[in-house]
């Protein structure tokens, strides 16, 4: 378990460092391995292993996408560095291909910050894993996950600016809409907190639609309460859960009563 979080750790913090491509791909691969094993990592429960299974799939899904995206753009500008994709993009006009490049790393960075409409693995993974897990992965992976959408959008493919805070502004609008609206319906405590998640990168996303150096202060100070805040809702439930033995919200009633502290 400990050796798992000690390599997950270096791994998000590897692809929010670097500069390079190939760097990144590492780091995010790292983390992701060492995730999906914590995820499956109550022995005995099925919600777990579940959770390990779809957590490995659709990352495999995702991160095929954005290694296709960012061969086209080493393709496309002969390197794998940030700046110098940059510069090789803004040599010229934009190009189907690039548009292309840009839609696969879109989605694959967007299932790593769980935006609609990646976000399917979200909902079950929460609920499936151990507490403290679907907490690091909640804070942890999310806020390395926008560190790494800042990075890859605003350093490498700012030459396509005028493409992408449009895509971010639908998917920020999506997304904080439709997470908002299924939390609301939920009977358990940690799928209403994945929803909640969801609908969080909806207003982190909003950011990124703004595209200025003002949103991007705003965006680390939202990601800073946010990692905060969810740690301390996370705490709250563990707490219940080793006192009650459950995650579902209508054993919440009248905790204030027989529980108040």
């Amino acid at each position: 378990y400990y050796a798992h979080l000690l390599a997950a750790t270096p791994g998000l913090m590897l692809k929010v460092g670097t500069r390079d491509q190939i760097s990144i791909k590492d780091g995010l691969e790292l983390a992701t391995i060492s995730l999906c094993l914590l995820a499956a990592f109550a022995l005995g429960d099925p919600k777990s292993s579940e959770a390990g299974l779809k957590y490995i799939l659709l990352n495999a899904i995702a991160s095929a996408t954005l290694l296709y995206g960012m061969a086209l753009l080493y393709g496309l500008t002969g390197s794998t560095f940030l700046e110098d994709i940059a510069k090789g993009l803004g040599a010229g006009n934009v190009t189907p291909t690039m548009v292309l490049a840009l839609g696969l790393v879109v989605a694959g960075l967007g299932f790593k910050i769980a935006a609609v409409p990646f976000h399917m693995w979200v909902p079950d993974v929460y609920e499936g894993a151990p507490t403290t897990i679907t907490a690091f992965l909640s804070v942890a992976s999310k806020a390395a996950g926008f560190a790494l959408v800042l990075r890859v959008m605003i350093v490498a493919l700012g030459p396509l600016d005028s493409i992408w805070p449009v895509a971010f502004a639908v998917i920020a609008a999506v997304t904080m809409t439709l997470g908002n609206a299924v939390a609301m319906w939920q009977d358990n405590v940690k799928r209403m907190l994945a929803y909640s998640s969801i609908a969080q990168a909806g207003y982190a996303a909003m950011a990124l639609a703004a595209a200025t150096k003002d949103a991007t202060a705003g965006l680390s100070f939202f990601l800073l309460a946010y990692t905060l805040t969810n740690l301390g809702a996370f705490i709250a439930v563990i707490a219940f859960f080793n006192h009650a033995g459950s995650d579902k919200l209508s054993d919440y009633a009248a905790l204030a009563r027989r529980a108040p502290l």
